[in-house]
């Protein structure tokens, strides 16, 4: 990184995510930017933070899309950027790690905005008419979809994180229904149950070790 940058890193990195509004840019340093304009020309990135402009080699940025939201979280690159800015938010909101809901999301839809499953589960959450009803959101609005998936994620979580394989039994609930895991005292024997919690437990693994 250029030396004469550092200075006015500090200043950009002392404001956090929940101080001022913008984008956030990781470092391979692990420092973290929180920037008002950001645009790349070669292997120069040009930061702007509260009307200082900071020049950053493209080789000291860490290769990773990060959302701003209640917490500074990041996404894993493999997500489209429009669908990474609905991730970050709601991890922070929900307490949840954002490798998790994004680990949901691409075993789920694929990161489809308008997927349609044959039993008629809508959009990246995949979330069922009823679900969408009782959560009170739009399933076809991303947004709200994506909002309604983490807080029943957040439920679920909470629900089972006292009993062993806390993590697995709220996975198999946002598949099968909390009512089936109860029923059965664990994860329903359900061929499609078990194996979406070991995709997105393994998925989730990925994620984190990345």
């Amino acid at each position: 990184m250029r030396s004469y940058v550092f200075a006015l890193l500090v200043v950009g990195l002392t404001l956090g995510a929940e101080e001022r509004p913008g984008r956030v840019l990781v470092l391979k340093s692990g420092q973290r930017i929180v920037y008002d304009e950001l645009s790349r020309e070669g292997e120069t990135y040009f930061v702007r933070m509260g009307g200082q402009l900071v020049m950053i080699d493209a080789v000291d940025v860490a290769p990773v899309v990060v959302v701003a939201g209640p917490k500074s979280v990041v996404v894993g690159k493999s997500v489209p950027e429009p669908v990474a800015r609905l991730i970050g938010p709601n991890a922070g909101k929900h307490n949840l790690r954002p490798e998790l809901i994004q680990a949901v999301m691409e075993v789920e839809s694929g990161y489809e905005v308008g997927a349609k499953s044959r039993v008629g589960a809508i959009g990246l959450m995949q979330l069922m008419p009823q679900t969408a009803k009782h959560l009170k959101v739009n399933a076809h609005e991303p947004g709200e979809n994506v909002e309604g998936g983490a807080r029943l994620l957040d439920y679920l979580m909470k629900k089972y994180e006292s009993r062993k394989n806390g993590l697995a039994l709220a996975l198999a609930a946002y598949n099968a229904g909390d009512g089936a895991v109860d029923r059965f005292g664990g994860i329903p024997p359900y061929r499609e149950t078990r194996q979406y919690v070991v995709k997105v437990m393994k998925r989730f693994r990925e994620l984190v070790k990345d």
